[in-house]
């Protein structure tokens, strides 16, 4: 039996015990079940001629299907490839174009975004899939085959806020290690449950908790879409022991009407990274419920489990992403690459089994990510004098104005401290006489806040030469599917009031 098929294993161990339920259609799949379906699939994906290292899409969204999925390509060696069904028809298109499925599985709900009549591949509905898995109550015929550590399991696409998302590869080896250094900081065991509400087309989708939780024979569940009040109903009522879920997410959950009436007194810990965790959100979820918000750092060509902030530093330490995790190695370079000291900032870089072998058909953005087995993340950041690291922005962020680097997160620090802004967010942009310059977008909680008020704030608390040539207050800043801040709408909205010249 292979020691990286962690559902084969758990399905000779522990059977009945339920390994995932869909808290949508409150069906549930046992580990000797998925173990079974996933032999079934990877029978059919044979008799379809469905080979290693080939790709099957997927339009979908979560639920157990996708376990039994996950466990057929692997034990196959296909690819799994997940693709963001919040994407438009065209842009799903060049997704598709650009892995070239053997196989595509799609919902119903995503239907109406699918050319059929250019695919010229199998494709199935999930009812059909869950069809083909369950039609036999017997034991499948079992194919064994080597499941090799390298071989790629994952194909994410990068979000592509800033241009076409490039296809990550994510590998058992990969996988096995992130789960060890999850387990290792949080100390999960199949005691453990999660409820999975983030989208299975981004890596925290699967990697911060379903997969190091079939790891340990947890139980996972799951629901289709993040409702903020339905999240903390469930919580409860399931004694859920984990969570993920995004700063933005949070912030919603905390301002719903059932937040003060659960207990979630078997919450150990929620994650929480994507964004900055405002050390007010941390105060807020320890203060009312005695919960620990753990922040960290993850990316989808790492991990994603990076860094982690130890709950007992949280509020000591506010606004660090922690210290890095187990098995493996950092370093922080200026742009020659020289290491740097405490407190100086530059490029954090990655080394580790944890770190992908490239990306989907490019060679160029591979070579330029990844040099002598070191991940260059593009993420600026620093640390303290005891090894904590704070981000300070994105390499592509930090500019140059006159001569001097600036750095936009610091930018944003100062605004968020003129009482009556709620969030701010500064972005580079090209300038004829300075080379570079900034502009901010401001969200606030009064209303008599406007951008004149921010500018005379700066003045009295920032370098000039730090502060942003035009100022927009927003009634929200527009985020991504993930629930990240969206650079790429701000920058069409910039360019629509202020057109290039």
């Amino acid at each position: 039996m292979n020691t990286l098929d962690w559902i084969a294993k758990w399905a000779d161990y522990t059977p009945d015990k339920i390994a995932v339920t869909s808290y949508d259609d409150q069906e549930s799949y046992t580990y000797a079940a998925i173990h079974n379906y996933a032999n079934h699939v990877v029978n059919h994906l044979i008799s379809i001629n469905i080979q290693e290292g080939d790709r099957v899409a997927v339009l979908a969204e979560h639920g157990p299907f996708y376990l039994v999925l996950f466990s057929a390509c692997q034990r196959l060696g296909a690819i799994l490839t997940p693709l963001n069904y919040r994407l438009s028809q065209a842009e799903i298109k060049g997704l598709i174009a650009d892995c070239s499925p053997s196989l595509l599985i799609y919902s119903k709900a995503q239907e109406a975004k699918i050319n059929f009549e250019a695919l010229n591949i199998p494709f199935y509905d999930v009812s059909e899939l869950t069809t083909i898995f369950k039609r036999e109550e017997q034991p499948a015929i079992v194919i064994k085959k080597e499941i090799k550590e390298r071989s790629p399991l994952f194909l994410f696409y990068t979000s592509g806020t800033t241009g076409m998302p490039k296809g990550v590869l994510y590998t058992n080896k990969m996988l096995f290690w992130n789960s060890l250094n999850t387990s290792m900081q949080l100390g999960i065991t199949f005691k453990d449950s999660t409820i999975n509400s983030l989208p299975p087309y981004h890596t925290s989708g699967w990697n911060i908790f379903i997969t190091p939780l079939l790891h340990k024979g947890a139980h996972i569940g799951m629901v289709e879409k993040f409702d903020a009040e339905r999240v903390l109903y469930l919580l409860e009522e399931n004694k859920t022991t984990l969570f993920m879920a995004l700063p933005t997410m949070l912030t919603m959950m905390q301002k719903t009407a059932i937040f003060q009436k659960v207990k979630l007194a078997d919450l150990r810990y929620i994650i929480s990274g994507g964004e900055m965790v405002s050390f007010e959100l941390v105060s807020h979820w320890k203060t009312e419920k005695n919960i620990d918000i753990r922040p960290g750092y993850g990316l989808t060509e790492a991990g994603p489990s990076i860094t982690s902030l130890h709950h007992e530093m949280v509020l000591l330490k506010p606004n660090s992403i922690g210290k890095p995790n187990f098995y493996l190695s950092i370093k922080i370079i200026d742009e020659n690459g020289k290491r740097l000291k405490e407190n100086e900032i530059g490029e954090l870089c990655i080394q580790g089994d944890i770190i992908t072998p490239g990306y989907w058909n490019n060679s160029v953005a591979t070579r330029d990510k990844i040099k002598d087995g070191w991940l260059h993340t593009g993420d600026l950041v620093c640390s303290d004098s005891e090894g904590y690291l704070y981000l300070k922005g994105r390499k592509d962020d930090m500019y140059i104005s006159g001569g001097e680097n600036i750095y936009p997160q610091e930018i944003e620090f100062c605004i968020e401290k003129l009482t009556g802004i709620k969030d701010a967010l500064v972005l580079p942009i090209k300038d004829q006489k300075w080379g570079s310059c900034s502009i901010a977008f401001v969200t606030c909680n009064d209303a008599l806040i406007t951008s004149e008020k921010v500018h005379d704030f700066l003045k009295a608390n920032l370098a000039d030469y730090k502060h942003p040539k035009y100022i927009f207050i927003l009634d929200k800043i527009p985020l991504t599917s993930l629930g990240k801040v969206s650079r790429k709408k701000l920058y069409e909205y910039f360019n629509s009031l202020i057109p290039k010249s």
